[in-house]
């Protein structure tokens, strides 16, 4: 029985970076100036003379604003180069895993992709074709082995094991096959490789796109 194999490629990854401030921050700042103006408003407002208020008291009442002003900005601008140095951590370890990946990824598949195809087009001996299964079985043992090595940050822990169900699915799915297991099993079991796989993408999809989130 052949196996319908499925190959997508990955969307290219986009490079990260910071455009604009966090909302969040903006927000503390300008709340801060909003807070000045409107003390200053009240101090005004309730002073006896409007015209000839304390010069001197309004001067440190708005120098005192000015300062919480100024330290929240202070605090923001901290806050923000915190946010980038962890973001930046974040996003190596995530391009480092995804160059591993890649990289053992393509050590494997081109040579796996051939000999399925030549398993999927094996119609004259039955035996050749259960040959076929047994290596591409072994080679899957191998990557999966290689796989297991790449070390990983505990925020893509979801994309390894998805990625991990997949290839020790795909090392089944030959086994059984190799053994004349029948239809239905092997229909499940490449069934739930295929979802393994696309489960895989979608979170390192999920990933980059947490990364790059500005707000």
């Amino acid at each position: 029985m052949g196996k319908i194999y499925k190959r997508q490629n990955f969307r290219f990854f986009k490079n990260f970076s910071y455009k604009f401030i966090r909302l969040k921050y903006f927000i503390l700042i300008v709340g801060a100036m909003l807070l000045e103006i409107i003390v200053l408003v009240i101090y005004i407002i309730n002073n006896e003379n409007i015209v000839y208020f304390d010069l001197f008291t309004g001067g440190i009442l708005y120098g005192f604003t000015s300062i919480i002003v100024v330290v929240l900005a202070l605090g923001c601008l901290v806050l923000i180069l915190t946010d980038r140095s962890r973001n930046k951590n974040r996003i190596k370890k995530f391009n480092d895993f995804r160059r591993s990946y890649f990289k053992l990824s393509n050590e494997y598949t081109r040579e796996i992709d051939e000999l399925v195809k030549r398993f999927d087009e094996e119609k004259d001996s039955f035996e050749t074709k259960i040959n076929y299964a047994i290596n591409i079985s072994e080679k899957y043992n191998d990557y999966s082995k290689e796989f297991s090595k790449i070390r990983i940050p505990g925020f893509l822990s979801d994309a390894f094991n998805y990625e991990s169900d997949h290839l020790n699915k795909e090392k089944l799915f030959f086994t059984r096959f190799s053994l004349l297991s029948k239809r239905l099993e092997l229909e499940k079991i490449n069934k739930e490789s295929d979802l393994a796989h696309q489960n895989f993408k979608r979170e390192l999809n999920n990933i980059e796109k947490n990364l790059r989130l500005i707000i």
